[in-house]
């Protein structure tokens, strides 16, 4: 998570621009004036279900959106596409990388895309400012979030944040904290010092700051490789403090989804497929996904890929049921996002979320 890519295009920096004087309200079916226009579905990118690989044998040309980099976070896509599970589905791939300058929820929008991956906090932001997404798959069931200190420091709880410097990502990374924080009765503008934080940890290791944030799978390792362990640090779990909120989920453009749902069941059958064998085996899953970039050591994806395998099949989830919704967890999210500031207006889950297609491509 430390490269940056510089690919936007004129359209995406006026959208941009469009975004940032939006207002954030409740999830809505219909699109509000500030969200751009959708791009019809037969000028996108991708074919529609009007050319059924049953055609002449031809494959579906598919595009999915990442949020980042390639890297171990999505494992499961380069696997199913690698062992050739979307082109057994009729399905012809296209994966496009993410990056600090790309933002998932507009690349769908506009058509550039037609599936995304984002974290479902920040879709229900631009479903509140009326974008026409919908959620269809949720792939990680736990949050990744750390709050990490060096032992020495004696924050082992959240009540020993209060006086401390502490780190943050900020842009939507920034909730999960504020919630552990509000749960413990601290205000995050007298109780403790917030500061930016980058993607190094050089910050925490350096002594810049007594708590950073870190994601299990990605900065916690960096730690790790840097020398330390286990014994000489200290996590703060969201998941155990009960203030997680939900991170990569699958998500459309409902325009695009009202002409292609038998497409959309077929992408999340070989998704799912995809998911279930790099969890089985992440090990193979990383080296897959290494040799895709390379921008990072082989260990340091094999470690990702162990990691992230943790939050898509959690200890005692049925494998099974790889991308269910769960609407607690989900109400849990949309609800500190709006008691702490990315909405305005309460999310209407009935219309944030759709489990038809998930059902289909479960189904025996």
């Amino acid at each position: 998570m430390k490269k940056k890519r510089k690919n936007l295009s004129v359209l995406s920096v006026v959208l941009i621009l469009a975004i940032a004087t939006g207002l954030f309200s409740g999830c809505s079916g219909t699109a509000a004036s500030s969200a751009p226009a959708t791009t019809p579905a037969s000028q996108a990118t991708a074919a529609t279900s009007e050319t059924p690989a049953s055609t002449g044998g031809a494959l579906q040309k598919v595009t999915l959106q990442l949020k980042w980099l390639p890297q171990s976070q999505f494992m499961g896509y380069y696997l199913a596409k690698s062992k050739g599970y979307y082109a057994a589905e009729g399905l012809d791939i296209e994966i496009l990388p993410g990056g600090s300058d790309i933002i998932p929820e507009q690349q769908v929008s506009n058509g550039v895309a037609n599936i995304g991956v984002t974290w479902t906090s920040s879709l229900m932001k631009y479903q509140g400012q009326g974008w026409n997404l919908q959620e269809i798959a949720q792939v990680f069931q736990k949050s990744a979030m750390l709050l990490v200190s060096k032992k020495e420091s004696n924050i082992s709880t959240a009540a020993d944040l209060k006086g401390k410097k502490i780190g943050s990502w900020f842009g939507g990374n920034e909730y999960e904290l504020y919630a552990l924080l509000g749960k413990q009765g601290l205000d995050k503008d007298k109780d403790i010092q917030l500061v930016q934080q980058d993607f190094t940890m050089d910050q925490l290791k350096e002594g810049k700051v007594d708590v950073a944030q870190a994601m299990t799978y990605n900065e916690y390792g960096l730690l790790l490789e840097a020398g330390y362990t286990d014994k000489t640090l200290n996590k703060i779990d969201m998941n155990e403090q009960g203030t997680a909120m939900l991170e990569d989920c699958l998500f459309v453009n409902t325009d695009w989804l009202a002409k292609n749902e038998d497409v959309l069941v077929r992408f999340l059958k070989a998704s799912i497929k995809g998911w279930a064998d790099a969890c089985a085996d992440p090990e193979a899953a990383g080296k897959i996904v290494y040799n895709e970039n390379k921008s990072v050591s082989l260990e340091h994806q094999v470690y990702m890929a162990k990691e992230v395998a943790k939050l898509v099949v959690p200890e005692g989830f049925d494998k099974a049921k790889i991308g269910y919704m769960d609407t607690a967890a989900l109400k849990q999210t949309a609800d500190y996002a709006l008691k702490y500031g990315l909405l305005t207006k309460a999310a209407d889950l009935s219309q944030c979320v759709s489990t038809k297609y998930w059902d289909k491509a479960v189904a025996k």
